[in-house]
């Protein structure tokens, strides 16, 4: 069975889709039918292909050879093939020299059957690669039967990196301005800092707070079961944090949600809140549902810090542990008297400057244990401690150490279960805000999930998707969000390249549904507001951040001593899918390709400093400039497209048969 990729929509949309779902669509479009097999019967026998014969009379070897080069139309021209790889490339009278075609040129070196040459059959790397080009050449040719543009947009891709090379990350004239200075802002920032920003960390109070006043159904919970005005909603974000930070102190004993939601306390406090919400007269299955949803949410972002925080309490209260850590991490001489959650977090913070982690069950494991102890000796000798106390201590630390932690190191890996969970944290997280839900059901068409369900009797006739339950409704959001858009992870999904789906998604849902503009456009702003606080929210203003660098960088001379942008263009020329391509993405006139070659590359090259600030196809490669190029390529195809029934594919054709 082959795989058709899947494009939703056209233009840059569906542009953006198909560049986030690439690696999910390709890798399941080369393992699917005809083209796995092809694959596999080249990758077994081509190191039996000792000739140009060899190849040329064994059709499916020739088949994927050709392709790959995107000389498929040439396969019936036998002499011609045989003349290419015979004659190689190293005399500039040889066939694939004067084609004026890089197509054979490639092709030619690929098999190195040239003179003075020595064939490259048997060196499976080098066929890898004619593999990989053949598989590339058939998914584009896949994508272009759903959409030439797209295909013609995936090989000018392709073709600018294969002419022009990978980006040099330490060469900054491939970069823009604003990217040189990011560069060098961050090169100056990791001068001054070293690696500590790449440290784990541990989160504050603070930080916790400010997670659970974006969580509508957190204010909600920590409203009733606090006691909190209603005047709370009208302060804004610090004061509401304090607010509820000191009656949490009143009423927890703590104003720490690790320490208040632990294991050991959560009940309590799902308790009060039940209770509070009954005598306000709250219904029965809201309060359950708002208790269910906000003990997830709450359980998700403290769970760790108190699992942590158990640990560290039990090495404080042992005390040659505590004066062990004492040393080893240099603590503070009143960290005993220190309120516990307070001296938990020093604790867990100084671990990680002196261990890399603030776990013990990482840093005291078996494994660790040499290194850890390593660093008591030596802050121990700094600190002037005798060498017999200090090798008692480590007797006796060692021992406790190996008893608590060192049985762990067959513990099995379950980061696939905590990235999940995450997940699933985040999508409890939008199902108790005020505008998301709203926006999502109709994004990810629920309801019609439901119907199909209870078709499929796997729901009661009559279910409806607010009539779930919390677990049915999180399998039904992931399931939909993977089957339209390729994933279930929210900050994938509304991140840049996918929000836009999303909201065009919603915005087309609405409007089949029956649903005004202005409440379309009412509901999309303010579920994308809040989707970008909750997930996007950490992304730096990159413009403010760096505008000093910005001003510096403007005023540096950019040498450039590559090949000429006249020369590039000459390359780029040389192909004519690629001419096409930029003639159509640059809003060129057609009549372009009619002048003198050297006024023609003028033109292009007046046009793309305007358009792209620089005038060197090399430099298209750098950043974002190829999907800005690629972009306005989609963009303008498809005004072509519609003004005047101009077809795109052309230059896919062409691509073919040029």
């Amino acid at each position: 069975m082959s795989y058709t990729p899947l494009i939703p929509s056209s233009g840059v949309a569906g542009w953006n889709f198909l560049q986030s779902t690439y690696d999910r669509q390709y890798d399941a479009f080369i393992q699917a039918g005809q083209l796995k097999n092809d694959s596999e019967y080249f990758a077994e026998n081509i190191g039996k292909v000792t000739s140009t014969d060899d190849l040329l009379d064994d059709r499916r070897l020739l088949q994927v050879a050709v392709k790959a080069f995107g000389l498929e139309e040439e396969i019936n021209y036998r002499a011609l093939l045989q003349r290419a790889l015979n004659e190689g490339t190293a005399a500039d009278d040889a066939l694939a020299n004067t084609m004026n075609d890089e197509r054979y040129v490639k092709f030619s070196e690929a098999f190195g059957f040239g003179p003075g040459q020595s064939p490259k059959t048997t060196d499976s790397k080098a066929m890898q690669g004619v593999i990989d080009s053949f598989q590339s050449a058939s998914f584009e040719e896949a994508v272009g039967a759903v959409d030439d543009t797209m295909r013609t947009a995936l090989f000018a891709k392709r073709a600018m990196i294969e002419v022009f090379g990978e980006p040099d990350e330490d060469d900054v004239s491939q970069l823009s301005v604003k990217e040189r200075a990011l560069r060098e802002f961050n090169l100056t920032l990791e001068d001054i800092t070293g690696e500590e920003d790449e440290q784990p960390g541990v989160t504050s109070v603070e930080d916790q707070w400010q997670d659970i006043v974006q969580r509508d159904v957190l204010t909600d919970f920590l409203n009733t079961t606090l006691r909190m005005s209603a005047s709370i909603t009208g302060l804004d974000e610090d004061e509401q944090i304090q607010a509820y930070r000191d009656r949490a102190t009143v009423v927890f004993g703590s104003d720490d949600p690790t320490v208040f939601f632990s294991p050991d306390n959560k009940d309590v406090v799902l308790s009060a809140y039940k209770t509070r919400a009954t005598v306000d007269g709250d219904p029965s299955d809201e309060i359950t549902a708002i208790a269910d949803l906000s003990e997830r949410i709450l359980d998700q972002m403290v769970s760790r810090d108190s699992a942590l925080n158990e640990e560290w309490d039990y090495i404080a209260r042992q005390d040659p542990l505590a004066e062990f850590m004492k040393i080893a991490l240099e603590l503070p001489d009143d960290i005993a008297d220190r309120e516990t959650s307070e001296a938990m977090r020093i604790y867990r913070e100084k671990a990680i400057e002196a261990f890399g982690t603030d776990d013990p069950n990482v840093f005291a494991n078996s494994k660790n244990m040499d290194d850890m102890l390593a660093v008591y000796r030596e802050k121990a000798t700094e600190s002037g401690m005798r060498n017999s106390e200090i090798s008692a201590n480590l007797s006796t630390v060692e021992t406790i150490l190996k008893f608590s932690y060192g049985e762990d190191d067959t513990a099995p890996d379950n980061s696939a279960e905590l990235e999940q969970a995450a997940i699933d944290a985040d999508w409890f997280s939008t199902m108790g805000q005020t505008g998301v839900p709203r926006f999502l059901n109709t994004a990810l068409e629920v309801d019609s999930a439901v119907e199909d369900l209870i078709a499929q009797s796997e729901l009661d006739a009559g279910s409806t998707f607010d009539s779930l339950s919390i677990d049915q409704q999180l399998a039904i959001y992931k399931d939909q969000a993977t089957e339209l858009f390729g994933t279930d992870d929210l900050k994938e999904l509304t991140g840049p390249y996918q929000i836009g789906l999303v909201s065009d998604a919603y915005r087309a849902n609405a409007a089949a549904d029956g649903e005004s503009e202005f409440f379309i456009t009412y509901y999309a702003q303010i579920a994308e507001r809040e989707l970008e606080t909750l997930f996007q929210s950490d992304d730096t203003d990159a413009e403010q951040e760096f505008e000093d660098a910005l001003e510096k960088l403007r005023t540096m001379n950019d040498e450039d001593d590559g090949p000429s942008a006249t020369s590039q263009w000459f390359t780029i020329m040389g192909q004519q899918a690629m001419t096409d391509f930029m003639q159509v993405a640059l809003g060129l006139p057609s009549e372009v390709g009619q002048m003198d070659i050297d006024q023609a590359v003028e033109v292009y090259k007046r046009k793309s400093e305007e358009i792209l600030g620089t005038d060197k196809p090399s430099e298209f490669i750098a950043g974002n400039k190829m999907d800005d190029l690629v972009n306005m390529y989609l963009t303008r195809a498809q005004m072509r497209s519609i003004s005047s029934g101009y077809s795109s594919g052309s230059a896919a054709l062409m691509m073919l048969r040029s």
